[in-house]
């Protein structure tokens, strides 16, 4: 009970801020070589100070071979640890071939096959031909406790996002098309965007605290997201940044600078 405490703890100390900053870190296999390379995400604050760190969980000989062809559709799973290394959720995605639909987790302990009622929530790509969009999910609040656990609670949608073609901002807007949340990706460089896999991604979960200067208060809901809806937003930003803005996703050909074809947009 104490340890499932202090998780709900950790977990309610990063997501309480109203901004966080997601960073891919540089992956020099993919750079140099063109090997797909696991995922590592560090989450700041926005003065910098390191909150936790997301690290895509190692998978077999097999699946690795698996994740250089299937690029940015390949299945994942993502976990979240805070500073003192200690396990927080996960996030999944199966292979998705057009749609991306990315799980959080609330895990615990060592038992890997999870029961539905263990679904914090899920972030669910909905394919336009030229608009980013997608439906946000979560149950309606995190369970700190086993007894919570075992109550079955269903999803619910809190937010859809509906962002232009080539969109590099994705607010998320409640029932009455009022903006609650926000993930927008920051321009990092034009050495970086065209020879790196990295991205910088402003996560805004307080509709009240978090867009002083962006959009006018009218815009803004009233309503502020819960923890669950917080964990599944962070997840939709890694979604996003697959979908998007990996190399591969803007270029499924590219093989790292020693690469012998391909070309760069």
């Amino acid at each position: 009970m104490t340890s499932v405490l202090s998780k709900f703890r950790s977990i309610k100390n990063i997501l309480s801020h109203p901004i966080v900053i997601l960073e891919r870190q540089i992956e020099y296999g993919n750079l140099i070589f063109g090997f797909e390379q696991r995922n590592r995400y560090q989450l700041s604050d926005p003065n910098g100070n390191p909150l936790g760190y997301l690290l895509e969980r190692e998978r077999s000989l097999g699946q690795i071979m698996l994740r250089q062809v299937t690029k940015l559709h390949r299945p994942f799973v993502v976990d979240f640890y805070d500073n003192e290394n200690n396990f927080l959720f996960k996030l999944q995605r199966n292979f998705s071939f057009i749609n991306s639909r990315v799980k959080v987790w609330n895990e615990i302990g060592d038992n890997n096959i999870l029961p539905e009622d263990y679904l914090v929530g899920t972030s669910v790509q909905n394919w336009h031909l030229w608009r980013r969009k997608y439906d946000l999910f979560a149950q309606e609040a995190m369970a700190n406790s086993m007894e919570e656990q075992d109550k079955p609670h269903e999803l619910s949608q809190f937010g859809y996002i509906d962002a232009p073609f080539l969109s590099y901002d994705f607010p998320v807007k409640d029932e009455n098309d009022k903006i609650i949340g926000s993930v927008d990706r920051n321009w990092v460089g034009l050495g970086r965007e065209m020879f790196t896999d990295t991205g910088v991604y402003v996560i805004r979960f307080d509709s009240q605290q978090s867009f002083k200067g962006v959009y006018d208060q009218s815009m803004l809901s009233r309503q502020i997201l819960n923890l669950n809806q917080r964990a599944v937003l962070l997840s939709n930003a890694i979604s996003i940044d697959f979908d998007y803005f990996s190399r591969h996703s803007r270029d499924v050909s590219n093989g790292g600078l020693f690469s012998l074809g391909g070309d760069y947009e």
